[in-house]
């Protein structure tokens, strides 16, 4: 039998207020499409990018996609061809409902480009850091430190540090905020990095989706 596939999509835009209800039933189960299933989730994209999850579904038959940017700060961006083209983009805290279609799987990367080699010049015990030279665009990246330091074996010096989550909320800043691997914590890298410590930014979005079975 069909399997009923409904919802309410409401988008405040200043005075503006819009609202649609849709209801549909998905085909009918056939040999082809033997179970009207979904998969449900969250991830971290990082810029090369990569396909949702759906191996409940078979990625000919993805349908109805709804996800959310649940970073801070950064940009999501889709592909509906398989990584081909990146025709939808979701800023930082926003949602989008899309009509997939079957032809190729969805596909999830960040906006935001790395940065390797990047050099710290200073930081706070309340988590700013300031880099030498400035990151290009506003965005959340995973940090981690390269040369002079602290280590994952507490070593000081040439060795790659452990991971923290920086963020940057102006393009072009220099200037940014360091935290736990949770995003909100933030963290003091006293004893950790020192003013010629050199780390690498990893740019990543976290998202939450549903891909229903068409």
């Amino acid at each position: 039998m069909a399997t009923l596939i409904s919802g309410n999509v409401r988008l405040t835009y200043g005075t503006h207020t819009h609202s649609e209800t849709f209801s549909t039933n998905a085909d009918t189960l056939d040999f082809e499409n033997p179970s009207h299933n979904y998969s449900a989730g969250g991830g971290r994209a990082d810029r090369a990018g990569g396909a949702l999850d759906a191996t409940l579904l078979g990625t000919a038959n993805e349908g109805l996609l709804l996800i959310a940017n649940t970073n801070s700060v950064g940009v999501l961006e889709l592909s509906m061809d398989g990584g081909s083209n990146w025709d939808v983009s979701i800023p930082a805290g926003l949602v989008n409902l899309i009509s997939v279609g079957g032809d190729h799987p969805v596909y999830a990367r960040t906006k935001e480009a790395n940065l390797t080699s990047h050099g710290v010049a200073s930081f706070t015990t309340a988590g700013a850091i300031t880099f030498d030279s400035a990151v290009t665009t506003a965005g959340t990246y995973l940090m981690f430190a390269t040369a002079n330091g602290g280590g994952s074996t507490g070593v000081d010096h040439e060795d790659v540090g452990p991971h923290f989550i920086m963020k940057t909320t102006t393009d072009g800043a220099t200037v940014g905020t360091a935290y736990e691997l949770d995003g909100t914590t933030a963290k003091d890298l006293t004893g950790l990095y020192a003013g010629d410590t050199v780390v690498t930014l990893n740019a990543a979005v976290d998202y939450r989706f549903t891909l229903t079975e068409a």
